[in-house]
C-alpha cells in the first residue's frame, strides 16, 4: 500500500509540474503574440511592440467562423479598433561595423490600413493555410504589416541575411519570403499550441486518471481494512473456540474413564441378571407343566364326580313327580223363565298344569 501511494503523489507532482509549465508557456506565448516580443542573431534583433488600451479589459475572444477575411473582420475589427492603442518595430544590431544601429517603424492604424489594406492582408495569409482562431492571433498577425513597411522603407536591410531571409535587392522576392516565413511561423506557433493543448488535455486525462486511481486505492484499502479486521475477529474467536474445545475434551477424557467402567460394570450385572432370569423362566416353565397336567387329572375327576351327582339328582326328582289331577269345568247359571239366552261361546282350551317342582 506505501508503494501504491507512493507513486500516487509521484504522479500528483509531475501533474501538477507539467500542468504548471504548460501553463506558463502558453501564457508567455500569448502574451508575446498579443504584446510583443523579440528575436534574432547575436548581432541583430527584431522587437514587435503591441499596446491596448490599459483601461480595457484584455479578453481572448474565440473565433469559430468562417475562415475568410470579411468575415474575420465582421467578427473581430470592433474588439481590435477599440482595445489598440499603437504598434510599433524596431530592428537594432550590428549591420555595418561595431557600432549598434537600430531602425524603427510607429505608424498608426490608418497609415499601416492604407499602405496594407487589412482585407487583402488578411485574405493573403489566409490563401498560405493560415488559420485563426481567436483575437489575439488577428492582432499579432495584423501587427507583421509594420515589420513588413520597416522593411520595404529600409533597403539596407535587404541586403542582409535578416531572420534567415536571403538578401537580395528585389522587393517583390524579399516580400514573398518574408510572408512565407510569417506563415511558416505561425504554423509552427500554432503546431506547438496544439501540442501543448493536446499536452493539456492529457495532463488533465492523467490528473483526472490518478484522482480516480486514488479513490479506487482508497476504497480498496478501506475493504482491506474491514476484511482484516473481520478476519481478527473470526480468528479471536476461532480461537477461542478452540481453546473452550480443549478444555471439554480434556474433561471428557477425564469423566469418560469412570463412566466406561460404570457402563462395563453395568454389562456385567446385566448379564448376571439375564442368567438368573433364564433360570427363573426354567423353573416356571417346569412349574407350569407340573400346574397343567394337575389340571387335567382335576378336570378328569371333577367330570366324573359331577355327573355321578347329577345322575341322582335326577332320579331323585322323577320319584318325587305326581300325575297331575284333571280340572272341574265351571258351572254356569241358570237363567230365569221367559228370558233369552244368548248361544254359548265354545270354552277356550285348557292348557295342561305343569308338575310341581319342574322348571
Amino acid at each position: 500500500m506505501k508503494s501504491i501511494f507512493h507513486d500516487g503523489k509521484t504522479l500528483a507532482r509531475l501533474s501538477l509540474f507539467a500542468t504548471l509549465g504548460l501553463t506558463i508557456f502558453w501564457s508567455a506565448f500569448t502574451y508575446l503574440s498579443a504584446h510583443g516580443h523579440e528575436i534574432g542573431s547575436a548581432h541583430t534583433s527584431l522587437c514587435e511592440h503591441i499596446e491596448f488600451d490599459p483601461e480595457t479589459p484584455i479578453r481572448n475572444k474565440k473565433y469559430t467562423g468562417l475562415q475568410n477575411a470579411q468575415a474575420l473582420m465582421n467578427a473581430l475589427d470592433v474588439d481590435y479598433n477599440k482595445r489598440l492603442v499603437k504598434t510599433y518595430v524596431n530592428v537594432s544590431g550590428k549591420f555595418t561595423g561595431t557600432k549598434i544601429v537600430t531602425y524603427s517603424s510607429d505608424l498608426t492604424l490608418s497609415e499601416i490600413d492604407a499602405r496594407y489594406p487589412r482585407a487583402e492582408w488578411l485574405q493573403l495569409l489566409l490563401d498560405k493555410g493560415i488559420t485563426i482562431d481567436d483575437s489575439l492571433e488577428y492582432a499579432s498577425l495584423l501587427s507583421k504589416r509594420y515589420t513588413l513597411a520597416l522593411l520595404e522603407d529600409n533597403p539596407g536591410l535587404q541586403q542582409m541575411e535578416f531572420q534567415g531571409i536571403p538578401p537580395t535587392d528585389n522587393w517583390k522576392i524579399y516580400k514573398a519570403a518574408y510572408i512565407n516565413k510569417v506563415v511558416n511561423d505561425h504554423t509552427k506557433i500554432q503546431e506547438v499550441a496544439e501540442q501543448v493543448e493536446r499536452g493539456k488535455k492529457a495532463v488533465e486525462r492523467a490528473k483526472a486518471r490518478i484522482e480516480q486511481s486514488k479513490e479506487h486505492t482508497k476504497l480498496a484499502i478501506e475493504r482491506s481494512k474491514e476484511a482484516v479486521e473481520r478476519a481478527n475477529a473470526q480468528l479471536e474467536r476461532g480461537t477461542e473456540q478452540l481453546e473452550h474445545a480443549k478444555v471439554q475434551i480434556e474433561q471428557s477424557q477425564k469423566n469418560a474413564k469412570p463412566i466406561i467402567k460404570r457402563n462395563k460394570e453395568a454389562v456385567e450385572r446385566a448379564k448376571a441378571q439375564i442368567q438368573h432370569s433364564k433360570a427363573q423362566i426354567e423353573r416356571a416353565m417346569t412349574q407350569l407343566e407340573r400346574s397343567v397336567a394337575r389340571l387335567e387329572r382335576a378336570k378328569q375327576e371333577l367330570g366324573s364326580q359331577q355327573l355321578v351327582h347329577i345322575k341322582n339328582q335326577i332320579e331323585g326328582i322323577q320319584g318325587t313327580l305326581v300325575p297331575p289331577k284333571k280340572p272341574m269345568p265351571p258351572q254356569e247359571p241358570i237363567p230365569p223363565q221367559g228370558t233369552l239366552v244368548p248361544p254359548k261361546k265354545p270354552a277356550p282350551p285348557q292348557e295342561p298344569t305343569p308338575p310341581q317342582g319342574s322348571n
